[in-house]
């Protein structure tokens, strides 16, 4: 488990780490932080073409069928077929390959699905607001991120800087890029009862004072999930909050 640093006062606080801000009164954090560009993909030089020949709702609803209907559809066909082949005496190491092909192509299924969502995207992000050019935005600086927190909501806006090639108009466009914002549920685990607080030193004296945020952000085939913890000790007050990552 990382950690974001805070400090106690009556008033906003500002963390060391990600410019952490917490209101006491209402009980509110809100962190900001710089995020990356976002990076090449496979298939971006063939983005206009694609877009140019099928248009960027289609690429769109192409990216969500091969994304999400596309992979059950090998993978089930896989499974029949082996029971047919199982019942005719197939060996059953064929069976195994046949499964795994399945498997394979439902994964690249997935992959093409998150290609094609990426050109949709881009064809979005890269056309300018002022000269109206298709393809002509990069970003030119680091996208700002900033989390708000409250004791009932979570969300997170990223603002990204776009600058055109050709007419150099410059623009800020914010939003929450598909990532899936939520409140999560107190901890159950032994951290409570090990932890040591690092003002006073007392043993097993935080506490949560908050139900968590949590925030799934999807990568190609996999899920990062970040839940953040806040903890008070309960003896002297001092506080922290706690950065948990899994992969699903």
């Amino acid at each position: 488990m990382s950690e974001l640093p805070m400090n106690n006062a009556s008033g906003a606080v500002v963390g060391a780490a990600s410019n952490v801000v917490y209101y006491p009164a209402s009980n509110t954090h809100v962190i900001t932080y710089t995020g990356e560009f976002k990076g090449d993909f496979f298939l971006q030089d063939l983005a206009p073409s694609l877009v140019k020949t099928f248009g960027e709702k289609r690429i769109a609803a192409f990216g969500e069928f091969f994304s999400y209907l596309f992979p059950p559809v090998p993978v089930l066909f896989s499974f029949l077929l082996v029971g047919y082949l199982s019942s005719s005496g197939f060996p059953p190491l064929g069976d195994t390959f046949v499964i795994f092909s399945g498997a394979a192509f439902g994964a690249l299924g997935i992959l093409l699905g998150g290609q094609l969502s990426r050109v949709a995207d881009y064809h979005r992000d890269a056309r300018c607001r002022g000269c109206w050019k298709p393809f002509a935005c990069v970003e030119f600086e680091k996208p700002e991120i900033r989390e708000l927190s409250t004791p009932y909501s979570y969300s997170i806006n990223v603002t990204r800087y776009w600058k055109c090639r050709h007419c150099g108009c410059e623009e800020a466009r914010s939003g929450d890029e598909g990532i899936v914002a939520r409140k999560g549920d107190e901890s159950s685990s032994s951290f409570l009862n090990k932890a040591i607080c690092k003002s006073c030193g007392k043993k097993a004296a935080y506490e949560e004072f908050k139900r968590p945020d949590v925030k799934e952000v999807r990568r190609c085939l996999m899920v990062g999930v970040f839940t953040t913890r806040y903890y008070r000790c309960r003896h002297c007050g001092h506080e922290k909050i706690g950065v948990e990552k899994q992969h699903i």
